[in-house]
């Protein structure tokens, strides 16, 4: 299989954008605040520097960025929906179940203000084990203590989808933990874990740190089945590589699992131009976050066919602000963006 990590199959401006770098009107003093994830995770990060990114200029665009650490992909969701968010990371499985009133919003019903901006990195699903554990496969996790994810995380829906794969579901653990990752480590650390997951971007600095320190991990093979892939349009196959992380003592190179995209999502009340600035901001300045954020070392130049196919096809249309930027870089907005 190519090693492609955090493969971005969605929206980074092409070379042709490059040329056109003319300087934007000022405009109000706007401020969004985006919500992210946990302190230190990949979301906080990459909020963070999308931050100080378009701070740099808010001088001219009058736009500024204020970072919200949360919970995780729920939480912004609700975020966004409440109006606590103007800018928020989530998954887009998550975005997907708002999108079309599914899981957490099947009472609320369709939440149609969600927009997409861009997809941002890929991110793969770990099970990580300790190696006293004997857990090599997902079916060992029966009557094991497993810390699944925080409520409100994306990492909580993977999970419990990664149990079906062997016919597991939470109750079929010896103890089914819902704490953050962050949490999970410190617990394996002291032995009072087995197991945990975690949907992150990789490689992970936070994952390799604690694998370092730690000497025992495993990652458990957690391969998708065909007919997943075909039923959920917004998983796709993952490896997660072992030189990424020295310490792990799987004996293969390669792990299976299965990856989804994370997304840069608001809503249609924030107004295109705004939008528009952000996006075009970020995208000209892609090359810094690559060298920042390894998790995001393999972003690509969009084309008029990985627009055609990317994540939100399965989650949420193009905010107006972005196809504006669509449009300048010479691509036809997609058939599937308009709102349903």
């Amino acid at each position: 299989m190519a090693r492609a990590r955090g493969k971005l199959t969605g929206l980074v401006l092409g070379v042709v954008f490059f040329i056109n770098l003319w300087a934007a009107p000022a405009m109000a003093e706007t401020t969004l605040v985006m919500g992210t994830g946990s302190a230190g995770s990949p979301y906080h990060l990459f909020g963070q520097t999308l931050a100080q990114v378009v701070n740099q200029s808010s001088a001219k665009t009058g736009i500024r960025i204020k970072v919200v650490a949360s919970i995780g992909s729920v939480d912004n969701i609700n975020g966004l929906l409440s109006g606590r968010f103007q800018l928020a990371l989530s998954q887009a499985d998550v975005v997907h179940m708002a999108w079309n009133g599914l899981g957490p919003w099947s009472k609320a019903g369709k939440q149609k203000s969600l927009r997409a901006i861009y997809d941002v990195y890929t991110e793969g699903l770990v099970c990580v084990a300790s190696q006293s554990s004997k857990i090599r496969a997902c079916k060992d996790l029966l009557d094991k203590r497993v810390a699944l994810g925080a409520e409100g995380s994306g990492t909580l829906v993977n999970a419990v989808q990664a149990l079906r794969l062997c016919y597991l579901k939470p109750s079929d653990l010896g103890q089914a933990l819902y704490i953050d990752p962050g949490q999970a480590m410190r617990l394996m650390y002291q032995g009072k874990l087995d197991a945990f997951f975690y949907m992150v971007g990789h490689p992970n600095q936070r994952l390799g740190k604690f694998l370092q320190a730690y000497q025992k991990g495993v990652i458990v093979p957690l391969k998708p089945s065909k007919a997943m892939l075909n039923k959920i349009p917004y998983y796709v196959g993952f490896c997660i590589w072992k030189d990424d992380y020295p310490s792990l003592r799987n004996s293969q190179s390669s792990i299976n699992s299965f990856g989804i995209e994370t997304l840069l999502v608001t809503t249609d009340r924030v107004p295109k131009n705004i939008i528009y600035e952000v996006s075009r901001t970020f995208l000209i300045r892609l090359d810094e976050f690559k060298k920042r954020l390894p998790f995001m070392s393999s972003a690509e130049p969009p084309t008029k066919s990985n627009i055609k196919t990317h994540a939100w096809n399965v989650s949420a249309p193009y905010h107006d602000g972005m196809v504006k930027l669509i449009q300048e870089m010479g691509l036809l907005r997609p058939a599937s963006s308009p709102v349903q």
